[in-house]
């Protein structure tokens, strides 16, 4: 059986949705045959700790997987440092977010490009950009799409007039926009109701109060910090979700796969990094004032909200969590038999040398 050395510097319940995404993924590796060892020392949030790489370098197991970044690693350079520890083991490493780091963290990422023998990228165009960036980098590269972290809810009676917004409450995730949306609404005397359904990290707590008493003052529903199956409940009643990300909608979004594999009408924001198929799934709206005028369009008009509740359906189907794991599986696979041969390969020659020396005496 292969044995897989699982790090993240967050596991639930840290509210980390990299952190759940791991934990998901280790279960589903396990239901394969994979024997997954979870790695989450304290260590991984100092800038460097040599006890926390000496700790995972000596863990047995056959292959290292990296998930990066985590809230929990902060700006600790650890995580980075592992591969080039891990010689005599494949490391791989899961890059959820490239592209909205600034040039100061190419150190950070640096060691991914040289020292690892895979990584995976949650949309291809994360992957182009960290290629173009690492021209003369080593190991594979691939992308694998992500799936929800939260289950889908079959058969609940929803409210029609219902807009959810789900996330982490922090900065840089557009609940600002979604609040605006609330305020307009309940100005314009619309029959919509709100709801906020996330999970507060504790970095963000000042920020988390500020905006649950702005959304307290518009009336808005608070759903917070609640196990994932009530959570997957709440947003399964909800007809509608504004999910208006700053960079725009793309694949690696979990809380927008959660909101599609309910069958939510997403509202979103497309952008250059939106592909064709959320495009597709999904409504584009520029701000909060289009985003209640896409809203009062579907809501008088049968038809076009029933073609968009069967759009987002169809999109479901891409965020399976037994598919990527295979996925997984066999890379992991892959890398072994790769490993081995080169292994057999250096000692090839050894024993060459051995048999001759023997002739020669």
């Amino acid at each position: 059986m292969t044995t897989v050395l699982m790090v993240s510097g967050s596991w639930p319940p840290e509210a980390c949705g990299v952190g759940d995404y791991t934990e998901k993924l280790c279960r589903e590796l396990e239901r394969t045959d994979i024997d997954v060892v979870r790695f989450g020392d304290d260590g991984l949030s100092r800038v460097y700790s040599r006890e926390t790489i000496r700790q995972a370098s000596q863990t047995d197991c056959d292959i290292v997987h990296i998930q990066y970044p985590t809230a929990g690693y902060g700006r600790s350079l650890t995580p980075s440092a592992l591969p080039a520890s891990m010689r005599n083991k494949p490391v791989v490493v899961t890059l959820h977010e490239y592209s909205v780091f600034r040039w100061y963290r190419r150190a950070w990422f640096a060691p991914f490009a040289r020292n690892c023998a895979a990584r995976i990228f949650t949309t291809e165009e994360e992957r182009r950009l960290f290629e173009s960036r690492f021209p003369s980098r080593g190991g594979l590269d691939m992308t694998v799409g992500i799936a929800s972290n939260i289950a889908a809810v079959a058969k609940v009676a929803r409210e029609a007039n219902r807009v959810a917004y789900f996330g982490l409450i922090a900065p840089h995730k557009g609940i600002e926009a979604f609040l605006d949306l609330c305020e307009i609404a309940r100005a314009a005397s619309s029959d919509l109701t709100f709801e906020l359904i996330g999970a507060i990290p504790e970095m963000c707590r000042g920020y988390a109060e500020t905006v649950l008493q702005r959304a307290s003052a518009c009336s808005v529903q608070l759903t917070t910090d609640m196990p994932d199956d009530a959570v997957a409940r709440r947003l399964a009643t909800a007809t509608f979700a504004y999910l208006p990300y700053p960079d725009g909608a793309s694949g690696k979004r979990g809380t927008l796969a959660a909101a599609l594999v309910n069958n939510l009408v997403v509202i979103t924001r497309h952008s250059d990094i939106t592909p064709d198929w959320i495009r597709t799934a999904t409504l584009d709206a520029k701000g909060h004032l289009e985003a209640l005028k896409v809203l009062t369009r579907l809501r008088a008009d049968t038809r076009r909200l029933e073609a968009a509740v069967q759009q987002s359906a169809l999109a479901s189907s891409r965020f399976r969590w037994d598919e990527i794991a295979l996925r997984h599986a066999d890379l992991y696979r892959s890398l072994l038999e790769g490993a081995d041969k080169r292994r057999r390969a250096a000692a090839a020659p050894s024993a060459s040398a051995s048999l001759e020396a023997r002739m020669a005496s």
